[in-house]
């Protein structure tokens, strides 16, 4: 009995931590994973869009977190309606601790005026969580000849599961604000016969565009841009506060993620959440954007873990299937929210 109290004990700290839920993937470049962020913005460029992610968090741990994400979405003019699909894995640990998450999307733009727009938005995923079992290691199979008591209570190393998600997003030619709501259907998994649920989790995002149409003599025009994030997924809290410059070819970012304002539980005590400052660069050509951060630590991991480094791709290939139109480009290339001058409907954000 203590032998398999000591496992189940083991396991949900090294899988769940403190708790008994997953903690969701998560990307620093918030905006150059729109879809990620609100299944709102698929088909935001009006035509068809790639984007790719990839996220090394904690280098300075052996094998610690790769997250991998890879989405396509699309505009149909005809529906009014964005359509996409999204897969993201992520690995943990050398237990090759996995989750695989895959999504489709759907959104619908109402015009509610000449220059506000509102966007309500939905995804529907399939998930499974996996585990190597033959690479877990525990403290009786240190003494008994590498046999472990672990291996007649982990029955099962994979778990299946659905999940939905839905968005809002309203924007107007200055200001921008978006609410997504995840794992409304807190999904349960679990490797043993217990029942773990994924508590709900609500983000709110949002920001205010500042521009000039032109600097000086240069036609280039160069923008600037103010964001903000908030998170709140059971007792857990984060705000993040950012900002973006940019001109054509050329953005530069940076995020103070997890302002200390809220107090979180961790490992049975309550701390001020100080994350990280994200400090970011993407150089932007024709339809071709790439990106890339790194998280400067300012937690208790700082100097440990080796911060997190991330990189973006986000291909535009326009209308290729001859539905879009009067489009709303949005998140796509630039870190600001503004009315194209020829196209006063065409918005863009980032």
């Amino acid at each position: 009995m203590i032998k398999r109290f000591t496992f189940i004990l083991l396991l949900q700290v090294f899988l769940f931590g403190t708790k008994s839920y997953a903690q969701d993937p998560h990307f620093s470049q918030f905006y150059a994973a729109p879809t990620f962020m609100s299944p709102s913005l698929a088909g935001s460029t009006g035509g068809v869009r790639l984007v790719t992610n990839y996220r090394n968090q904690w280098p300075g741990i052996s094998q610690a977190y790769h997250t991998y994400a890879v989405a396509a979405d699309m505009y149909v003019n005809k529906f009014h309606s964005g359509f996409g699909a999204i897969m993201v894995t992520d690995q943990a640990g050398s237990a090759d601790y996995n989750t695989t998450n895959l999504g489709l999307q759907y959104s619908y733009r109402v015009q509610l005026g000449e220059n506000l727009q509102f966007i309500p938005g939905l995804q529907f995923t399939l998930g499974q969580l996996s585990l190597n079992r033959n690479k877990l290691i525990f403290p009786d199979g240190l003494v008994n000849g590498g046999q472990s008591s672990g291996d007649a209570y982990l029955a099962d190393t994979k778990a299946n599961y659905l999940d939905f998600n839905t968005s809002l997003f309203l924007y107007s030619r200055k200001y921008w604000i978006g609410t997504t709501v995840e794992h409304m259907m807190q999904p349960s998994y679990s490797f043993l016969d217990e029942q773990a649920k994924t508590p709900m989790k609500m983000v709110v995002f949002g920001g205010m565009n500042l521009w000039k149409e032109r600097v000086g003599r240069i036609e280039e025009p160069r923008r600037a841009a103010l964001c903000y994030r908030y998170e709140r997924q059971h007792n857990f809290n984060q705000l993040d506060f950012g900002a973006y410059w940019y001109s054509r070819a050329l953005e530069l970012g940076v995020w103070w993620r997890g302002i200390p304002v809220f107090k979180n539980e961790g490992l049975g005590a309550h701390y001020l959440d100080n994350d990280a400052i994200v400090l970011s660069a993407a150089l932007v050509t024709g339809s071709f954007r790439f990106g890339y951060s790194y998280d400067i630590q300012t937690s208790d991991l700082a100097g440990f873990g080796g911060g997190a480094h991330e990189v973006s791709i986000i291909i535009e290939f326009g209308d290729i299937f001859g539905c879009g139109a009067q489009y709303l480009d949005c998140f796509t290339k630039r870190a600001g929210l503004h009315f194209d001058k020829e196209q006063p409907r065409n918005l863009k954000i980032y």
